[in-house]
């Protein structure tokens, strides 16, 4: 009998021990780092912002290394960031059909528009991820009708995601916490040096973050969307590539830029990473950064929702015939 108390105690014990690990939240995995399932970073994190500030507060306290809190520093700033949007984190994913996202895909780019029109001279980033959210909505509304095509639609709205959880993220923690906080990202592996960098004149560094963003966060789910058999991702993210208008006043189409045998259709695949950043760093990034600050403010404080409703495949339709792909087309209605 004695022998069963032992043993009891023992594994109460363990319980105890694990349950309390549990509570400080130190060395989880991040289970949702791509934004591809509901909620945060990994489903043992809360979304009140008392609870993990007091635990983020005694990890400080005690001097743990930022690296051993990874999920819970990221996963607050997350929080933090879908509360200034207005987006309820822990009901998000992307798994769902896009109709029933429709709010939180307008409310994640009408949160980048707010925070340009408020920081016009630092966070310019926003602004052009703002600008360029139009016709990537449409496409994940548009895919989204089809159940066959539902695959595609589901991960344009997890790139969606997973784009804010990184820049959205550093973003609240620059603006709630500054510098330190910024660094803070660094020390703990959420954040690289040269994006901690880029961030001591962030009004510098649109570039810098669109590059983090392609090059980064999505080029892996670019890369299973152009890999899936069925439907064939090749054909439907070439056909992503062709639907794709630039709403960047003076910017090219993918089809301008790059001309198939100088023809009306596009030489490049946009879900290619290489192919996909040529067009953006030596096109799209340059002609945002030409605009002036009241071409800005103009496009973005329009509704978003016009915006999309202008890019839907329905009201394109004229514009997706092949011989009318290689016309200008801008943002600009």
């Amino acid at each position: 009998m004695r022998v069963l108390m032992v043993v009891a105690a023992l594994v109460l014990t363990s319980m105890g021990a694990t349950k309390a690990d549990t509570v400080d939240y130190l060395d989880l995995p991040l289970s949702n780092g791509n934004g591809e399932q509901r909620g945060g970073v990994h489903p043992d994190l809360p979304y009140d912002r008392a609870t993990l500030e007091a635990a983020l507060n005694r990890h400080r306290a005690k001097g743990i290394p930022p690296a051993r809190f990874k999920a819970l520093l990221w996963h607050y700033w997350i929080v933090r960031a879908a509360e200034d949007a207005g987006v309820d984190l822990s009901a998000w994913d992307p798994q769902r059909p896009a109709e029933a996202n429709r709010a939180v895909i307008f409310a994640v780019y009408d949160f980048y528009a707010r925070l340009y029109l408020q920081h016009p001279d630092t966070l310019r980033w926003m602004g052009f991820a703002n600008i360029g959210a139009p016709a990537f909505a449409a496409g994940m509304l548009d895919l989204g009708t089809l159940p066959e095509l539902r695959f595609f639609s589901s991960m344009l709205m997890s790139m969606q995601k997973h784009i804010f959880m990184d820049l959205g993220a550093m973003h609240a923690a620059y603006l709630h916490g500054g510098i330190k906080a910024v660094e803070e990202m660094r020390d703990a592996g959420i954040i690289d040096a040269g994006t901690t960098a880029a961030w001591a004149d962030p009004a510098q560094a649109v570039m810098e973050f669109s590059s983090r963003e392609q090059n980064l966060v999505i080029p892996e789910q670019f890369d299973r969307m152009r890999a899936r058999l069925l439907p064939p991702g090749e054909i439907v993210t070439y056909a992503i590539t062709v639907a794709g208008p630039m709403p960047v006043p003076g910017g090219k189409t993918p089809a301008q830029y790059r001309p198939l045998f100088g023809g009306p259709l596009p030489a490049f695949n946009y879900a290619d990473r290489e192919a996909r950043w040529d067009f953006l760093s030596n096109d799209t990034v340059p002609a945002y950064e030409r605009l002036s600050k009241d071409t800005v403010r103009r496009l973005v404080q329009r509704p978003f929702a016009d915006r999309v409703a202008e890019y839907r495949a329905t009201a394109r339709l004229l514009d997706l015939l092949p011989f009318r792909s290689g016309e200008a087309r801008t943002g600009v209605r």
